[in-house]
Formats: C-alpha cells, sequence, structure tokens
C-alpha cells in the first residue's frame, strides 16, 4: 500500500480527474479512501473488486477500475484514469476488458454503468460498449446522470 499511496493521492487531488466524481481529496483522504478500498477484501458479504491499473511498459499507476454491487443491487463497473493518460486509448481499453472479466471470469449476466451527463469522455466510451438505458437526474449525487447497461447475452 505505501508504494501505491502517492500516485493514488495524485489522482485524487486532480481536480480535473475528481470533477465528475466528488471533491477532490487531500493525502490523508486519499490515504483513507485507498484503505477503504483494501478493506473491502476482508468482508465476504461485500462483492466489491477494485484493482490498481499499471502501464506495463513503465509499470507507472495508470489509475483504477472495478465492478461492484451498488445500492440498487446492480453490478456497476467504474474506472478513473489519471489525467496523463486521458486520451490514449486507456479508457476504452480498460471498459472493454472490464466487461469481458465480468462475464468470462466472474460470471455476471449484466452490468451497469452510471456517468454525470457532462463527463464527455466517459459517455463517449460506454456509448461504444454497453446500451444507454436513461439519463435522470440524480437525488444522491445532485447532478444528472446518464445510466448504461449491458448483459451477457448482448
Amino acid at each position: 500500500m505505501p508504494d501505491d499511496l502517492e500516485p493514488f493521492y495524485d489522482m485524487q487531488s486532480d481536480p480535473d480527474v475528481m470533477r465528475y466524481i466528488k471533491a477532490p481529496m487531500n493525502h490523508e483522504q486519499s490515504q483513507k479512501e485507498l484503505e477503504r478500498f483494501i478493506s473491502y477484501y476482508s468482508h465476504e458479504s461485500a462483492f466489491f473488486n477494485i484493482w490498481a491499473m499499471v502501464d506495463k511498459a513503465s509499470m507507472q499507476f495508470v489509475g483504477i477500475c472495478g465492478v461492484y454491487e451498488n445500492e440498487q443491487q446492480e453490478f456497476e463497473i467504474a474506472y478513473r484514469l489519471r489525467q496523463a493518460y486521458w486520451g490514449k486509448g486507456y479508457g476504452r481499453e480498460i471498459a472493454r476488458s472490464l466487461i469481458s472479466y465480468c462475464f468470462e471470469h466472474l460470471g455476471l449476466k449484466d452490468l451497469t454503468a452510471y456517468a454525470d451527463s457532462r463527463n464527455q469522455g466517459s459517455i463517449t466510451i460506454l456509448e461504444k460498449e454497453m446500451m444507454f438505458v436513461k439519463e435522470f437526474y440524480s437525488e444522491k449525487t445532485q447532478v444528472t446522470e446518464r445510466k448504461y447497461s449491458l448483459k451477457l447475452e448482448q
């Protein structure tokens, strides 16, 4: 974990990265968030899989991705990249790999993803990889979100 904290903090503290997710985090908040993610692995009742992504060539931390069961009992995929890796095809590759992994290795039958309607980068990726379901105002996040889904048979 100590090796992961600094690049994780770099991502979590970046206002551009966090713009459509939540407020940027300071060092202490980032450490607590990373510890929270890691703690889910000791809870057998929680379906929460978040992984660090590393560039194979440079071994640099790229971001995080994963799948978890959300409050609506949906299996939601999510990803977050450090700004240095934007616009280089990582997002689409991550989404495709997550979908494949969830269906082929985790045995899930359907997936969901949500994006802030202003987050054009994520919307572009999700439009190519999943099916648009609806746009709605979220009371939880206080923004208009777009919902996407994909079933195994699709």
